[in-house]
């Protein structure tokens, strides 16, 4: 167990999600310029939002540290080590969101645990299916991608951009979880055969 964690560097992995919240609402006024299809620069998306790539991105990398042979012949259920590593940075997030959201009145904190828990899922998608080395780049392609293509009339996101909507949007929480859900079940299956 120990070398589980010292592998998948666990430690740095949860430091980072508590680090996520704490520079949240410090940089609650900037945002990430993103260049508009139209052409010039739309107003950028809020950098709370952006913001849970950072863990999302170290978390990935760190569960993908070991080689798959060491998961497929380890004697321990190395699966569901990773589902319940998964399952605690989850409630992590939500508890942490939740806080922030009461206590601080920070209304982005929703946002940032939804878009948290939302990247983690996209990316134990994509790792799942085309490898370990392409789940970061699209955790960080998606806010830019939602931010160049996902804004319909009056700057209002579409329902499919969740990462754009606001903290409260049940439709973004719920896109989130789902995406989450599904990470969490293929996330955990990685064979000797699954991609590099």
């Amino acid at each position: 167990m120990t070398w589980w964690l010292r592998v998948h560097m666990v430690h740095l992995s949860f430091a980072c999600v508590p680090a996520c919240f704490v520079l949240a609402p410090l940089l609650a006024g900037s945002a990430l310029p993103v260049p508009s299809l139209m052409g010039g620069f739309g107003a950028g998306i809020p950098l709370p939002l952006v913001l849970p790539v950072a863990p999302v991105c170290v978390l990935l990398h760190a569960m993908s540290r070991a080689p798959a042979e060491a998961d497929v012949t380890a004697v321990r259920p190395v699966g569901s080590y990773r589902t319940f590593l998964f399952g605690c940075v989850a409630l992590v997030t939500v508890s942490l969101g939740l806080i922030e959201a009461q206590w601080l009145d920070f209304g982005l904190g929703l946002g940032t645990a939804r878009n948290l828990v939302g990247y983690l899922g996209v990316g134990l998608i994509v790792q799942h299916f085309l490898g370990s080395m392409y789940g970061p780049p699209a955790v960080a392609a998606v806010p830019v991608v939602c931010a160049l293509i996902g804004l319909g009339p009056g700057r209002r996101p579409y329902p499919w951009a969740w990462p754009l909507h606001e903290g409260a949007s049940v439709l973004a929480a719920a896109a989130a979880l789902g995406l989450f859900a599904v990470g969490a079940v293929l996330g955990p299956r990685r064979t000797a055969e699954s991609h590099p």
